[in-house]
């Protein structure tokens, strides 16, 4: 597949030297770099999924009324509240 990308003259040279220090070309280099976020996009969908399913799982476990703090519990004696 062939794709073309249009850049600006000088942002195209930039990019094509800073390929040739890296010793690599400049479709490698794009390559290289969509290659890793497309990992990085899978990796991250994986994750989201485990924790979705830890959630679900944990969350069959809270019933009843919902915690609420009352600050008169933390301190029996009335001596803060």
């Amino acid at each position: 597949m062939s794709i073309t990308i249009d850049l600006p003259p000088a942002m195209a040279q930039e990019a094509r030297d800073y390929a040739i220090v890296q010793g690599t070309t400049l479709e490698r280099m794009l390559l290289d770099y969509l290659g890793k976020e497309l990992r990085r996009r899978h990796e991250t969908v994986e994750v989201m999924a485990k924790l979705d399913a830890l959630a679900r799982k944990t969350s069959a476990r809270l019933t009843g009324e919902a915690y609420k703090f009352n600050r008169a519990d933390a301190y029996p004696d009335g001596e803060f509240a």
